[in-house]
């Protein structure tokens, strides 16, 4: 009951906008953070399967194009790739480590004949030199090694496989060989991240709200 000649409270309503654009924004927030959950999910799957790859029979032709065209995935599969005997200029340098973890560059050369655009090149090995690329490497020998699918991205004209192998040319270095477990997983903390995004949000718009109805 109110005291005569005063009028009473007005009701506490939510702002419109402001409560819709906080909503929005908390969903989205949360729906973020399960979609690296589920992200997490698909990256533990994919590191396992990276990891029995290794254990498979070499590659064949007929592999890689299933790979080609989709079908599968040959990425940290063992093969083999012969390489004519000659002396050869590099067909790239990527950056890379070598055996020891040092940085550098890995020599990426072509076994194809004619110098037609490769469909897989092979690391002849690791070097500290960035001007490697004009230096002539021979060549006489059947790399065997670990495989990287798409080493360029999605550029076109480029090598759509990188043989890795488990020995050098000299007097280049041994290059350092991939492994599953290199692959980032770092999925939980995104997801937690964009959980307390929304428990943030949610309570700076409680306290505005409630400073709002305060001085109101």
């Amino acid at each position: 009951m109110t005291e005569a000649g005063s009028s009473p409270a007005p009701p506490r309503r939510l702002p419109l906008l402001p409560t819709l654009m906080t909503l929005v924004i908390c969903a989205a927030c949360i729906a973020a953070g399960f979609w690296q959950l589920d992200r997490r999910e698909w990256k533990h799957d994919l590191i396992a399967r990276n990891r029995a790859a290794a254990s498979q029979p070499l590659l064949e032709p007929a592999d890689y194009y299933r790979a080609m065209i989709g079908e599968k995935s040959v990425q940290y599969r063992r093969a083999e790739l012969p390489c004519s005997p000659g002396t050869v200029l590099p067909y790239d340098l990527k950056g890379g480590a070598n055996a020891a973890g040092e940085g550098g560059w890995l020599v990426l050369v072509s076994c194809r004949p004619n110098r037609r655009p490769p469909d897989i090149v092979a690391v002849a090995g690791w070097t500290r030199r960035p001007d490697a690329a004009a230096i002539p490497v021979h060549v006489d020998t059947i790399f065997r090694g670990t495989i990287i699918e798409r080493p360029y991205g999605r550029a076109k004209a480029r090598p759509l496989f990188m043989l890795i192998p488990d020995s050098a040319v000299p007097p280049l270095q041994r290059p350092a060989m991939p492994v599953a477990d290199d692959l980032p997983d770092n999925h939980l903390s995104y997801a937690f991240q964009w959980f307390g995004f929304a428990i943030t949000l949610a309570v700076i718009y409680g306290l505005w709200l409630r400073r709002r109805w305060r001085d109101g």
